[in-house]
């Protein structure tokens, strides 16, 4: 049976925040990124046949007074089964010419011929990453008939629920551990809480967590999550890639001395994960810490935890935490999908089954470890499939952390 792609494009409707990344000059060699941000509404037109969305800038079209709009009605040709797409702007309020194509394996590609100041080209829009409360378009350029293309527009399109706050859905999450030069962690945090949380989240990551650890002053602790494996890819490619990094990197690199330690986790159980936060992050230039200590435990594997640690790990260790002050917020295991993007190194082959708690207080992970319980616990599981004892990792959030005790 053909795929009837009348629907494709459904994901669209509602209402979007959208992150632009555009390069300045196009076709001229450039690597001058402009980023800017919008709104975008898209509503269905002729019984579901088609789509009209608005788009909203704060951008302002050589420095003149008024902000940017443009808007696209998209056509679902019913006899060649392909959608065609034509697109005008507040600049000059003419519909070019249409870009035509479909959707294959979650991923929409449309072509056609256009003009750039005069100048005719082949565009590409492509459509990607495509999920309940994200999505990716980027345009592309071509002056040799398709032989090569210019990339240059993002948009990194993400929704807000009725309360305004961004949805997150965390299939797999980084828990990542940076061993800093010393006296830099305070370097890294201002940077980190002001410039590239907002940028990781526009592009469908979710900052989860950020961390002082208590027991080792050079150390950083961070989470993130994403809506899966494949999302995961296009979202570090579009982060690393982008303009922010870029313009950031050297500062935040200058701190570090490995950042290398990272765990690939997915929930060990459906409704295992952690929950969604309490409270809206902390604004940017927030400088009280927050409050609530945190302690992720890690328990080092012979084995992946689903052959058997998991289920010790519900019966001997769990009932433990609450009477030591600790109250249990997530149970996560090893990933093994292979690391999609490997110019950032993951912990492959190492299985692992990691937790996340609140603490009452400071001490409560210290006074886990010490009654006497967690000790049998601990010394029963060494001989069967603990490599050591769990490291348990006190961690004090920074002032936007989310995860909090």
């Amino acid at each position: 049976m053909n795929h009837d792609g009348r629907h494709d494009f459904d994901f669209l409707h509602g209402h979007w925040q959208v992150r632009n990344e555009r390069l300045r000059e196009r076709l001229a060699g450039s690597d001058d990124w402009e980023i800017f941000h919008a709104t975008q509404t898209c509503e269905p037109v002729l019984g579901g046949l088609g789509n009209v969305d608005a788009f909203l800038s704060e951008w302002r079209r050589d420095g003149g007074e008024d902000t940017f709009q443009g808007m696209t009605l998209r056509l679902f040709d019913l006899q060649r089964g392909r959608w065609n797409i034509w697109w005008a702007g507040s600049h000059d309020g003419v519909l070019e010419p249409p870009v035509s194509g479909g959707f294959a394996d979650g991923v929409g590609v449309f072509e056609g011929e256009l003009e750039h100041h005069g100048r005719p080209v082949r565009a590409r829009f492509v459509w990607s990453a495509i999920g309940a409360n994200t999505a990716h378009w980027h345009q592309q350029f071509s002056i040799d008939g398709g032989a090569s293309w210019e990339t240059n527009w993002h948009m990194w399109l993400r929704r807000r629920d009725a309360g305004g706050r961004l949805p997150h859905e965390d299939a797999v999450i980084e828990l990542r551990r940076y061993t800093l030069k010393p006296g830099r962690r305070d370097e890294l945090i201002e940077l980190f809480e002001r410039e590239l949380i907002e940028p990781q989240e526009a592009v469908g990551m979710h900052v989860i967590g950020q961390f002082r650890e208590l027991d080792e002053s050079d150390r950083y602790t961070w989470v993130r999550g994403f809506p899966g494996h494949a999302a995961r890819v296009e979202a570090l490619h579009g982060f690393y890639g982008g303009p922010t990094w870029k313009r950031h990197r050297d500062a935040a690199n200058a701190t570090m001395i490995d950042s290398d330690d990272v765990r690939l986790l997915k929930p060990a159980r459906p409704r295992s994960a952690l929950p969604a936060a309490q409270r809206e992050r902390a604004p940017v230039g927030a400088s009280a810490d927050a409050d609530g200590i945190v302690c992720i435990g890690v328990c080092e594997l012979d084995a992946p935890a689903q052959a058997g640690f998991l289920e010790r790990f519900e019966r001997d260790f769990a009932p433990l935490l609450e009477p030591a002050g600790l109250s249990l917020l997530g149970v996560y295991v090893s990933d093994d999908t292979a690391n999609g993007f490997p110019r950032l190194p993951v912990r492959e082959g190492e299985p692992a089954l990691v937790w996340f708690c609140g603490c009452a207080d400071a001490q409560a992970p210290r006074r886990l470890a010490e009654t006497p319980q967690w000790r049998a616990a601990v010394a029963d599981a060494l001989r069967a499939g603990l490599r050591r004892a769990p490291q348990l990792l006190r961690l004090a959030p920074t002032a936007r952390s989310e995860l909090r005790g």
